[in-house]
């Protein structure tokens, strides 16, 4: 089992993620509101931050004379804040760290970009989970704009805010207080180790920039709980606990949740580089990164949560330029309803991933609108993928709206009137992903598979399908039928070394001939 040892890759993370705001000259004779557009009664607990930077030179305004504190704040702008505001750090220039994940170019940041000095001198680890890979090229994607969880696991290192979570009394009982971050809690090391080896996708080289998977615990007999024993557990769990308890980047106090997926904006950005300024003035190692005078800073105010919106947690419609804004990437919840309805219209085409439960779904275009099974799902991120985006004019606009809706049932089908409509508008369930099987029943015929069993003491079935589909399960001790409508089912193995099952569908002569029936069955061994 491996354990997570690398303190070194998360102290790297920070200055490899984040840079400041437009490099323009630094404004004269500040006002309460240095900026026009940063209204006092909207924006009254980012003032004094955005006050303070702005006397401090680490940011400026656009052209304009605006700040645009409710834009998001993208990589490269929170790089050059940061290469302003801790100016004695830079990792490029420690030769310890060359032998760790050191990227010592980006691809997509040529010696012209204006923001080259900043994200070269100062983001050169890998541990930066925005960060991507095309062929053997790194990419820094300069125009991301990242997540409070992305923010979290860069922060949590680099500044010395480091507890690791070997030292907390109960990991799971603390990660449990933060209400939207997925967790599984295991109680072995091959439970833990199996779920980990049957994910679809690799957790640490998914490819999709602020990917949230769940964290795996290990809770061991006499009530220790541990994140050690899986590396992005143990980095993840750390880093959120440690910028909460910080009170660096806080879950909301009335409702606990730490909105993982919501995108930082502007002024959320310099809020949290005056908190962290405090933190470390209080720690008294604020001399090591930046030779800002301590006595000059004031404690900050608390932020707002952020409201329900595109990367939070609403169902949109979002409306983006995939040109200017980049792709969707959120994460929504289906409060438990059985069904998610995916739409998007775009001028170009555009596909969807979706991760769900560990798993990665890939859906073209063409395919949607669809309907989604999610009631296994607690959280569901969206990243859109655009086909052809170098061919794109860098003169027109390229809008797209992803629209979310969650159902208890799929409404029947209806034809659209003729000449309205897109016309691809169907019943077709798309199941999750990780089907222990999946058959079409009209053109395959009915499925019969038998699963061995690893020794567990039970067994637990799941059919989708999208008709009525019974099952007969045997077991030594005989056959049993379970109707659909009893499932999921939990059984008793009492020593089996495997299970058979077959499905019997209700009603196959009622199947239209240009439809697909698909079942999934969902076949999980258990000891509890």
């Amino acid at each position: 089992m491996k354990k997570f040892t690398h303190r070194l890759a998360v102290t790297l993370v920070l200055l490899v993620a984040f840079s400041g705001l437009y490099a323009g000259p630094t404004r004269a004779g500040l006002t309460e509101t240095p900026f026009p557009d940063v209204d006092s009664a909207q924006y009254g607990w980012a003032v004094q931050s955005i006050k303070f930077m702005a006397q401090k030179g680490i940011l400026q305004g656009y052209p304009d004379g605006t700040f645009k504190p409710g834009r998001y704040v993208t990589k490269t702008e929170w790089a050059v804040m940061t290469y302003r505001l801790f100016d004695k750090y830079r990792p490029s220039l420690r030769p310890e760290l060359k032998g760790y994940h050191f990227i010592d170019a980006y691809a997509d940041v040529p010696a012209s970009h204006w923001a080259y000095r900043e994200i070269s001198d100062s983001f050169v680890s890998i541990a930066d989970n925005t960060v991507t890979r095309s062929g053997n090229q790194d990419l820094y994607n300069p125009e991301y704009t990242f997540s409070r969880f992305n923010l979290a696991s860069m922060l949590h290192g680099y500044y010395g805010i480091e507890e690791w979570t070997e030292t907390r009394s109960d990991v799971c009982t603390q990660l449990g207080q933060l209400k939207d971050i997925e967790t599984r809690t295991f109680t072995n090391d091959s439970d833990l180790e199996s779920f980990r080896d049957n994910e679809k996708t690799d957790r640490y080289e998914s490819g999709i920039p602020g990917g949230i998977f769940p964290i795996l615990l290990l809770k061991e007999p006499g009530g220790t709980c541990s994140s050690s024993h899986d590396d992005y557990s143990a980095l993840n769990a750390d880093a959120l606990l440690n910028v909460h308890t910080s009170g660096i980047l806080t879950a909301e106090d009335t409702s606990g949740k730490f909105y993982p997926s919501a995108k930082l904006t502007r002024a959320e950005a310099v809020t949290v580089l005056h908190r962290l300024l405090d933190h470390l003035k209080t720690e008294g190692v604020l001399h090591e990164y930046s030779s800002i005078n301590p006595s000059d800073i004031l404690r900050p105010v608390p932020m707002p949560a952020p409201k329900p919106g595109e990367a939070a947690e609403g169902t949109g419609p979002y409306s983006r330029d995939l040109q200017r804004e980049g792709e969707f990437n959120t994460i929504v919840y289906p409060g438990g309803k059985k069904y998610m309805k995916l739409e998007l219209t775009s001028k170009d085409a555009v596909d969807l991933y979706l991760y769900m439960n560990g798993d990665i779904a890939f859906l073209r275009q063409e395919e949607l609108p669809r309907y989604i099974q999610v009631d296994r799902a607690a959280q569901i991120g969206i990243k859109s993928q655009s086909r052809n985006p170098e061919k794109r004019s860098p003169l027109s606009t390229y809008p797209a709206s992803l629209h979310v809706s969650f159902h208890d049932e799929i409404p029947p089908t209806t034809k659209p009137d003729k000449g309205t409509g897109s016309g691809n508008e169907t019943n077709n369930l798309i199941a999750p992903p990780g089907a222990s099987a999946i058959r079409d029943l009209k053109r395959e015929g009915e499925l019969k598979q038998t699963f061995p069993n690893n020794g567990s003491k039970y067994v637990t079935i799941q059919l989708i399908s999208q008709d009525k589909v019974d099952l007969y399960v045997q077991l030594s001790s005989g056959t049993a039928f379970l109707r659909q409508e009893e499932l999921p089912v939990k059984l008793k193995m009492d020593g089996n070394s495997s299970v058979t099952i077959r499905t019997q569908s209700r009603n196959p002569e009622k199947r239209t001939s240009q439809q697909s029936y698909n079942a999934h069955l969902y076949v999980t061994f258990t000891n509890q």
